[in-house]
C-alpha cells in the first residue's frame, strides 16, 4: 500500500499538504484530474471535514486507478484542496459513487454548501503534466462549478488546460 507524505509549511503552522504517488508519473492518453476547494469553513466543519478525509485518504492509498492525490489544508481562513489524478475518469467517478467516499457525501453536502462556505469543484482531461497546487486553485475558482452558501453561482467552464 502506498503512503501519504506530509509536507509541513515552514512559513505558516497553519497549514500543510499530504501527498500521495509520484507528481511526475507518465500520463495515459484518458488521465483526468479533478480538483475540490472549499474556503471559508468554520471549526466544527473543518473538524469533520479532516475526519472523513482520513478515512477517504485510506481508500485512496489502495485505489490502483489513482495516480496521484495532493491534499492542503490551511486552518486559517478554513480552506480545503484536494487534488486527484486518474488513470480514466470512468474509474475516478467509480471511486466517487462507491464505497466510504459515497457515504461521506452525505455529510460533504453540510460541510461545503451551508453557511458562508464558497465551494469548487471540476475535473479535466490531463494533456501534458499536473498542475502545481496553485495552479490548480487557479483553475479552479476561475472554472470549476462555484457555490456560495450551497447556492449555485456559476457552472463549470469546460475549455482545456494542460
Amino acid at each position: 500500500m502506498r503512503k501519504w507524505v506530509k509536507h509541513e509549511d515552514p512559513n505558516n503552522k497553519y497549514q500543510a499538504t499530504f501527498t500521495l504517488g509520484n507528481k511526475s508519473v507518465s500520463l495515459p492518453k484518458d488521465a483526468v484530474v479533478s480538483v475540490t476547494r472549499g474556503e471559508n469553513f468554520n471549526i466544527p466543519r473543518l473538524l469533520i471535514n479532516g475526519l472523513l478525509n482520513q478515512f477517504i485518504m485510506k481508500a485512496l492509498s489502495r485505489n490502483e486507478n489513482l495516480l496521484y492525490a495532493e491534499l492542503t489544508g490551511q486552518l486559517q481562513g478554513g480552506v480545503g484542496q484536494t487534488l486527484t489524478v486518474w488513470k480514466d475518469p470512468k474509474l475516478m467517478n467509480n471511486f466517487r459513487t462507491k464505497g466510504f467516499h459515497n457515504f461521506s457525501r452525505r455529510f460533504f453536502s453540510w460541510i461545503f454548501y451551508s453557511g458562508s462556505v464558497k465551494s469548487y469543484f471540476h475535473t479535466w482531461k490531463l494533456t501534458e503534466t499536473i498542475p502545481s497546487s496553485d495552479e490548480a486553485e487557479k483553475f479552479v475558482i476561475e472554472n470549476g462549478r462555484f457555490f456560495q452558501g450551497g447556492k449555485l453561482i456559476r457552472k463549470a467552464n469546460h475549455h482545456k488546460i494542460s
